[in-house]
């Protein structure tokens, strides 16, 4: 769309005395490739387009958007947002800034060919391995995203963003028995993602988990000490936490941390970062949503609350900096405060160390899904793969084990930090839709948590 045009449509749109106002026009294109029972299942292409138009008076926010870019289709979009506008407020004449763009290397050595059969190659690793692999289903997808953002300030920005991840998923069966297990890997990269991986190691360390969960014990349940592995068991500081700590829960006093700046929340060692900034990374862009160039924002320092994700709307309500946080889906979403890459910074414990320190506790190696409520901090969090550790050494795999407890309780109970820090990606829903983001963390010992099980501990 031309800047012209662009600015016509943010003069419509202050025209009845809206104080802000923002266009958000998009492309773009995600390819999978699904690879399962040793063929190329599926190759989907879904391409879309669409401009959102965002108006605001004072906290009072109004959202549209279409697929139309007819002069009939946007207009009909600016008439039923500023219908609810009437104010002496009036910008006049609204000029864009030079389009400043940010661009990523989108080229790629990979045809569509030269995926689908690195896919294959991996499938033909797998299946040797063990004659319980049931089933494997590798998928690799890609997304290129064009974004332009323009608002009444004069901001005006383009970013050209891609990502690719891979899955490599294991089914197996023994009998009645059933277990899976995953791995994944994604950044703001090409498919030449591929080429940085280390499967033989994979596969190998997939298989063994694989095993261990197709025989696991019922986990026994009670309050115990538990360590958490690297990665993606950060998601339980992503959940539990990050979300607490968004202005979209924070500005309206619907977190646990509301009132809680610049106060003691966690134990000393405990330091929480919000990184849109890192390199290639999985929840990275050079922009928000919004426009603002994305930061290194921290959140917790030594225990300390320090700091909240603000984006420009709920920023009118907390009048603090906004932090380039305010992400979105897609144009049909308004943005709002949001995690890019979120981790806590390694310590200097050992994992050997944790291990010993415990007489009987959970090694939750991996986490799965779960349930927090930012308003009372509760949590409820499935392990995808734990162990029980008895008189200092890990012993049996163990199934249905959860951990249940909340922010506060969590964050003040982190007893020991390794060095082994690690990122995990995944894709986070939230009121501006589903966007990518990692979670992060070193392994972690944490001094006492409510273990969910299926049988008293012993």
């Amino acid at each position: 769309m031309k800047k012209e045009r662009i600015e016509t449509i943010l003069n419509e749109l202050t025209s009845t005395g809206a104080d802000y106002a923002e266009v958000f026009l998009e492309d773009k294109t995600t390819k999978v490739f699904n690879y399962i029972d040793k063929k190329l299942d599926s190759l989907t292409i879904n391409d879309s387009n669409g401009i959102g138009l965002r108006i605001a008076l004072d906290n009072q926010v109004y959202y549209g958007a279409t697929n139309d870019f007819s002069s009939k289709g946007i207009k009909e979009v600016i008439g039923n947002l500023t219908k609810n506008i009437d104010s002496k407020v009036k910008f006049e004449n609204i000029k864009l800034n030079k389009l400043k763009k940010y661009i990523n290397d989108t080229n790629t050595h990979y045809t569509d060919t030269d995926i689908k059969d690195k896919l294959a190659s991996i499938d033909a690793k797998v299946w040797p391995k063990d004659k319980r692999i049931s089933q494997v289903n590798i998928r690799f997808a890609s997304t290129i995203q064009d974004v332009t953002i323009a608002n009444h300030t004069g901001l005006y920005k383009y970013e050209n963003r891609i990502r690719s991840r891979i899955f490599i998923i294991i089914n197996f069966k023994d009998g009645e028995k059933l277990a899976n297990v995953y791995y994944s890997k994604g950044l703001s990269s090409s498919a030449d993602i591929l080429d940085g991986i280390n499967y033989d190691e994979v596969i190998d360390e997939l298989v063994k988990e694989g095993l261990d969960k197709l025989y696991a014990k019922p986990c026994p349940g009670g309050v115990m000490p538990v360590v958490i592995g690297p990665g993606f068991g950060g998601v339980i500081f992503h959940e539990a936490c990050g979300h607490a700590m968004e202005a979209t829960s924070v500005a309206d006093g619907m977190s646990v941390l509301s009132h809680d700046l610049n106060k003691k929340v966690a134990s000393d060692i405990v330091n929480i970062i919000d990184d849109g900034t890192l390199d290639k990374e999985w929840g990275s862009t050079k922009i928000d949503d919004e426009g603002c160039e994305t930061k290194r924002n921290v959140l917790i320092k030594d225990g300390v609350l320090v700091g909240y994700l603000i984006d420009e709307i709920n920023n009118r309500k907390m009048n603090m900096q906004v932090t380039g946080s305010g992400r979105r889906e897609s144009y049909l979403f308004a943005p709002t405060s949001r995690m890019n890459n979120t981790y806590l910074l390694p310590g200097n414990d050992s994992f050997e160390n944790m291990i010993k320190s415990i007489k009987l506790g959970l090694y939750a190696k991996r986490l799965g899904g779960g349930q927090v409520s930012p308003e009372t901090g509760e949590f409820n969090f499935g392990c995808d793969l734990a162990y029980m550790i008895r008189d200092g050494k890990i012993a049996e795999c163990v199934k249905s084990a959860s951990l249940i407890g909340t922010t506060k309780e969590i964050l003040q109970n982190v007893e020991m930090i390794s060095d082994d820090l690690a990122l995990g990606p995944g894709m986070c829903g939230s009121n501006s839709g589903s966007v990518p983001v990692n979670v992060g963390e070193p392994t972690i010992k944490v001094s006492s948590i409510l273990v969910g099980g299926e049988q008293s501990a012993n």
